[in-house]
Formats: C-alpha cells, sequence, structure tokens
C-alpha cells in the first residue's frame, strides 16, 4: 500500500494500535526521505509486522514475605518502506484510468484503497423540530 493511503487509514481506524502504527510509519517516511533521499510520493509499505522486544523483569510481591518475577513482555514493530519503480508506478496510472471488473492480486495490491467517509453519531448535525 502506499504510505498516504496506509496514513489515511490508519487515521480513521479506530484501533488502539493505530496511532502507534501512524507514527512509526509517519517516522519511516521522513527517515526515508532525509536520510535515503527517497521520493516521498513514491513510498511503499512494502512490509510490516512485529517481533519479540524486550523482556523487563520485576519484583512481584506476595504475601508471608515472599516475592516472585513478573515478566514485562514488550513488542518491536518493524515497517519495511520501498520505492515504487517506474514501471510499477506506470501500471497504477493505468490502473486508475481504467475501469477493471476484476483485478489480479497483483494489481489489487497496487491499487490504492478506497476510504469511505463515514460521519459518526455524535458529529451531525440534530434535526430540528418543525
Amino acid at each position: 500500500m502506499r504510505v498516504e493511503d496506509a496514513l489515511l487509514q490508519l487515521q480513521a481506524t479506530v484501533k488502539r494500535a493505530a496511532k502507534t502504527f501512524y507514527q512509526v510509519i509517519h517516522s519511516a517516511s521522513a527517515n526515508a526521505t532525509h536520510n535515503h533521499g527517497l521520493d516521498p510520493d513514491r513510498l511503499l509499505v512494502a512490509e510490516a509486522f512485529v517481533g519479540k522486544g524486550f523482556f523487563k523483569k520485576r519484583i512481584s510481591y506476595q504475601a508471608r514475605g515472599k516475592s516472585g518475577i513478573k515478566v514485562r513482555p514488550e513488542c518491536r514493530l518493524t515497517v519495511v518502506l520501498r520505492e515504487l519503480s517506474p514501471e510499477e508506478e506506470t501500471e497504477v496510472a493505468r490502473l486508475r484510468v481504467s475501469k477493471f471488473k476484476k483485478l489480479t492480486k497483483r494489481e489489487r495490491q497496487l491499487m490504492p484503497h478506497q476510504l469511505i467517509e463515514v460521519t459518526p453519531k455524535w458529529h451531525r448535525k440534530p434535526k430540528t423540530m418543525a
């Protein structure tokens, strides 16, 4: 998915991890443009995965003067970005122009996602009584 589409999708998502994913993808795109000189408009999220992180060990106090070790696991979020090749960019432009009824798996991956805007109930204007 393109980075712009991924960030828009994460802004519309209500899940708790969406904020963390948004920050990581935004930081990765900033690093790619500043440190490696990649074009921000042609960036693509190649892969994103969660791995094992540190295990914090803490003391767990228990009854009768005893104690144990409590393990607090953490995770590591990794996002890999890559730049679209010119061939892939022309394919994306061709897909945007033409309307295919059935897309292949590769074409669906390159096609930007269509976001559906929904206004939450609490943001709707109240009905006026006549």
